[in-house]
């Protein structure tokens, strides 16, 4: 279920709206013409929750989306 890999997103240190913001912009970098949209929201949250984030390096004010490289 999608809620179960949202969640799992989630625990990797990533607040609600980063996790919004990285599927945004992982699903435009990754959806393919032709392809159910709901299959490529799923694949970057299944990604989003299996990666970790190093949170080494990390300032106050500093989010897990400032580690990922720009696509």
């Amino acid at each position: 279920m999608r809620s179960e890999k949202i969640h799992r997103a989630l625990a990797q240190g990533m607040n609600r709206f980063e996790v919004c913001q990285l599927v945004s912009k992982g699903v435009k970098a990754t959806h393919k013409t032709g392809s159910r949209f709901e299959d490529s929201i799923n694949d970057v949250l299944q990604y989003l929750g299996t990666h970790d984030v190093p949170s080494e390096g990390l300032h106050p004010g500093q989010g897990a989306a400032s580690l990922r490289p720009a696509a």
